[in-house]
């Protein structure tokens, strides 16, 4: 007993500031845990066609270019009225923690379903917790019938909300693409630190207030 416990692995909920940390996050049975497995490149966490076979959030520290990074693997975030069970509650629960603890949320949605309303919701809560996000599209190999400039088009108009956000079209089961993944990543983060300096920003809102000056009202 004594040799098991000595030997047991530390869990760490908590890492330095400046490793990077990022949550793959979407509804259950999109890819999640198989993205991290191709992103891993090893077989790091179970993978069921079975939905919820993920309960809870799961950190793994891995190297990229000679750096330390952390994904966090979630459990699929179901719709709060559908949740039935306790064990449940408690896997959005620890996502929702994963999203807080996370500098970058990978947003996965599956191709071949298609965009689903609850997709909308789960990029809300990366949103409101004030994070960096990536939308990746996942499955990319069983769609057949639609370019990704198409499909773009089609994320854009329902994603307006967050317009911004960069977009990865790969394929988790076959590592098609998965390279484009992580600096990806990297270049949302940077832009979610970037600091503007107060005189530039001043300098972009004078230009356009000359451009279209605001109508007066009543003097």
């Amino acid at each position: 007993q004594k040799f098991i416990i000595e030997n047991l692995e530390v869990f760490e909920d908590e890492y330095e500031d400046e490793i990077l940390k990022f949550s793959i996050i979407g509804r259950p049975n999109v890819g999640k845990s198989s993205l991290v497995n191709a992103i891993l490149n090893e077989k790091r966490v179970i993978v069921s066609d079975e939905p919820g076979t993920t309960r809870d959030a799961i950190d793994t520290k891995f190297n990229y270019n000679e750096q330390e990074y952390v994904v966090i693997d979630t459990a699929g975030m179901r719709k709060r009225g559908r949740i039935y069970e306790s064990i449940e509650k408690y896997s959005l629960l620890r996502s929702l923690k994963a999203i807080d603890r996370s500098d970058v949320c990978a947003i996965v949605i599956d191709a071949s379903a298609g965009i689903v309303e609850h997709d909308k919701h789960i990029a809300g809560y990366a949103l409101d917790a004030g994070k960096a996000m990536v939308l990746v599209v996942n499955k990319w190999d069983l769609v057949d019938d639609k370019t990704i400039s198409e499909f773009t088009k089609t994320i854009r108009n329902e994603f307006a909300f967050i317009s911004y956000i960069p977009i990865v079209f790969l394929s988790a089961l076959t590592k098609k693409r998965v390279t484009t993944l992580m600096p990806t990543i990297l270049k949302a983060y940077d832009n979610y630190k970037k600091e503007i300096k107060t005189s530039l920003l001043n300098d972009v809102i004078r230009d356009a207030y000359y451009l279209n000056p605001p109508p007066g009202y009543k003097g």
